[in-house]
């Protein structure tokens, strides 16, 4: 084979693979999961260096940039210092006193009770005593041993122990009225000792009171590590931090040099030093990535099929992400002075809140905000500072944007919305601080205007990009069917002023099917929009509908039924090739190639077979050209558009006759399988019976008979103003 001939091949082949959908599919994620890449890695200057400490600089480091860095040495020095201030806090002990009587107490009572037992036992059960009680022997060096000392207190009379536990009393007393710390305790022992050698007992008896006070005797202050550590922290947080400017071109850490901490961190303030290593940094940025793709490839695979299998909506949603995303990175570059806490509160402009509206309103309001956590977790990987407050941030004011464009009614929602959002933030913001416990009342101030100007911004944004969406991928939002709500529309005002009937029907349809839209889950405003514009193609000749036959001669009976037939359907051709040549989106098209579907055109019909009862009538040439509702929106018009007609047709309408009408209406578009595709219930179906019922029961009320007195009395006043269109009531 020949080289041209391979190369041909190859081409051919890598074609038919680029056309698959899959491919493109696979093509498109790993295009956005660069993109991605590529803007979280823009946080890591690649010119960045990577010293460690003592480690000895191979050239010059030099800064390009004028800035103002806090000396970290300085400043720890100055803390220091204001730390070293601080006193220690102390509680003070009420029972301290109370607890140095009792040891003492305790043990003269249980020496006298090894006094008065067995005689066998007394000597070591004194020693034991002795020495258990004697636990800070190290203190002191007593001048006998406690078998010298058992024997001694054995010997001894009841009276003089007696006369011991007094003098011990006495000694502790007045030594535990000074405040007494840990530290000053050795000092209280010392003058026990003194007071306790100026004894006239016998050195025996000063030994034995030796080892019950100095093992008696405690702190009556109680070191509070709590309230020192927070006076602590006050005072070093008072320390306003060592600034130095460094200008552009100054040498930081010079070659050949050893690099210390204080140059380190310079460097870090810079942007300079790298404190990561910038290959794992990447790995570990792409499995972030991945991560957060999969879980959105499979939340779109698992509850929005249609979209995951529509190229352009997926690659809508990658748009709309990778603008937020490249817009958030875009406003951490923002210099807010030259405090760097300042600097980093620019994470609380990132405009979440406008992708999750643009999805909102384009595609779905439960996939916004899905795709509003998403969004709010690069939030936090892109600033720096205290990023689960920039996240939590964009979360809140991204949900509150979507809560803002759920419904849309008029256009100045979408300004309102900006509103919202600024006032969640707001609130958010306010409310993060006092969790954290400290505030400071600049950095509060600059966040809180960052977060009522990420409202505004996210508005601003949203409108703006929102037109170029719609049109670039085709789509139908809430902002363009409001639009084409507006009566003033060119197709909207020449059905008004060519078919007035038609529109005035259009109009009670429009109410009719929009009363139980949201009942059954359909959009009420494209509902309505839809019912507008669905006969637009009786302009064409407005004169053959009942409608618009006010006064006039029906001319359908002059004509066959067959071409009555074809006029009447051909409305349904006419409007969609006006709906084109107006640009109206194909959402409105299908109403009004789909609001008849494949309907038998029955009243021609049955005159056709009254005219030609033996002849052979093909009934498909009395059927609408269709296609059926595709969509529950456009089967509630189909409904909305019969009943109405259906209960206009009836004398004297009642409750009990619009309701067997409107039933009988929709059991027949059942029956002929009008709605197999509309994605309808029966319980849908019930609600809509008793959604429009209650609709035209309002309309066709009974009207009530004013009194003959009262007619006359009205009549009698009218006379005289010369009314040329006066008419005497009937």
């Amino acid at each position: 084979m020949k080289i041209p001939t391979v190369l041909q091949f190859i081409l051919r082949r890598f074609n038919i693979f680029l056309q698959k959908s899959r491919t493109k599919k696979l093509l498109s994620i790993l295009l956005f999961f660069g993109i991605t890449i590529l803007i979280l890695f823009s946080n890591f200057n690649p010119k960045q260096v990577w010293l460690k400490q003592d480690e000895v600089a191979r050239s010059n480091i030099v800064s390009n940039i004028n800035a103002v860095v806090i000396d970290t040495k300085q400043t720890e020095i100055l803390k220091q210092q204001a730390a070293d201030k601080v006193q220690k806090v102390y509680q003070e002990d009420n029972f301290a006193l109370t607890n140095t009587e009792k040891d003492i107490n305790l043990f003269f009572t249980r020496l006298n009770e090894i006094l008065a037992g067995p005689e066998e036992d007394r000597n070591d059960a004194v020693q034991n005593l002795l020495i258990q009680t004697n636990v800070k022997k190290e203190l002191f060096q007593l001048q006998y041993t406690p078998v010298r000392l058992a024997e001694y207190l054995m010997a001894t009379s009841a009276p003089d122990i007696e006369k011991m536990r007094q003098s011990s009393l006495t000694i502790v007393r007045p030594l535990m009225t000074n405040p007494i710390t840990d530290d000053t305790l050795n000092g209280i022992y010392q003058q026990a000792f003194s007071r306790i050698s100026e004894l006239g007992y016998a050195p025996e008896a000063r030994d034995v009171i030796k080892i019950i006070c100095i093992n008696s005797l405690r702190a009556n202050l109680i070191y509070n590590e709590s309230a020192t550590n927070k006076a602590l922290k006050e005072a070093t947080d008072a320390v306003q931090p060592v600034q130095k400017t460094i200008k552009a071109g100054e040498i930081i850490v010079r070659e050949g040099d050893r690099v210390t901490p204080e140059q380190i961190s310079i460097l870090e303030q810079l942007g300079i030093q790298r404190s990561k290593s910038y290959i794992a940094t990447l790995i570990g940025t792409s499995i972030f990535v991945m991560l957060t793709f999969w879980l959105v490839l499979e939340f779109l695979r698992r509850h929005y099929e249609q979209f995951y299998r529509n190229d352009m909506m997926m690659l809508l949603i990658g748009l709309i992400f990778i603008l937020v995303i490249a817009f958030a990175r875009f406003v951490t570059i923002i210099k807010i002075g030259d405090n760097p806490e300042l600097h980093h509160l620019a994470g609380f402009l990132a405009p979440v809140a406008a992708g999750s509206m643009l999805i909102a309103i384009l595609l779905d309001n439960r996939m916004a905000y899905f795709m509003t956590i998403i969004m709010a977790l690069y939030v936090g990987f892109l600033t720096q500072g205290d990023q689960l407050h920039y996240a939590i941030t964009a979360f809140i004011g991204g949900t509150v944007g979507v809560f803002g464009v759920h419904r849309l009614t008029q256009m100045s929602d979408l300004a309102k919305s900006g509103l919202r959002i600024a006032f969640a933030n707001i609130v958010t913001i306010i409310t993060l601080n006092l969790i954290g416990g400290e505030i400071n009342p600049s950095i509060l101030t600059v966040s809180v205007i960052m977060g009522a100007a990420n409202g505004i911004l996210s508005a601003v944004l949203m409108i703006g990009a929102l037109p170029y969406l719609e049109s670039g991928f085709s789509l139908t939002s809430m902002i363009k069917l409001l639009e084409l709500s507006n009566p003033n529309h060119p197709l909207l005002r020449r059905l008004l002023l060519e078919a007035p009937g038609t529109y005035h029907h259009s109009l009670m349809v429009g109410n009719l099917a929009e009363a139980s839209a949201e009942a059954v889950g359909a959009n009420p405003l494209l509902v309505r929009v839809g019912a507008l514009f669905h006969d637009v193609g009786k302009i064409k000749r407005p004169e053959y509908f009942v409608e618009n036959q006010r006064g006039f001669e029906n001319p359908h009976e002059k004509i066959a039924p067959a071409l009555s037939t074809l006029i009447i359907t051909s409305h349904v051709k006419e409007g969609a090739e006006l709906a084109r040549e107006a640009h109206l989106p194909q959402a409105i098209l299908d109403f009004i190639e789909q609001h008849h579907g494949t309907s038998l055109a029955k009243y021609f019909y049955s005159r056709a077979l009254e005219e030609d009862p033996d002849g052979y009538i093909n009934e498909d040439n009395f059927r609408y050209e269709g296609p059926k509702p595709q969509s529950k929106e456009v089967a509630l018009v189909m409904l909305a558009d019969s009943v109405e007609a259906a209960v206009r047709s009836l004398q004297d309408p009642n409750p009990q006759k619009i309701n067997q009408m409107v039933r009988m209406i929709i059991n027949d578009k059942l029956s002929e399988g009008q709605l197999e595709t509309a994605d309808l219930t029966f319980k849908d179906l019930d609600i809509i019976s008793q959604s429009f019922c209650k609709s035209l029961e309002g309309i066709y009320h009974k009207r009530i008979e004013y009194p003959e007195i009262i007619v006359r009395e009205f009549e009698k006043r009218r006379e005289p103003d010369g009314d040329p269109d006066y008419q005497p009531a009937e």
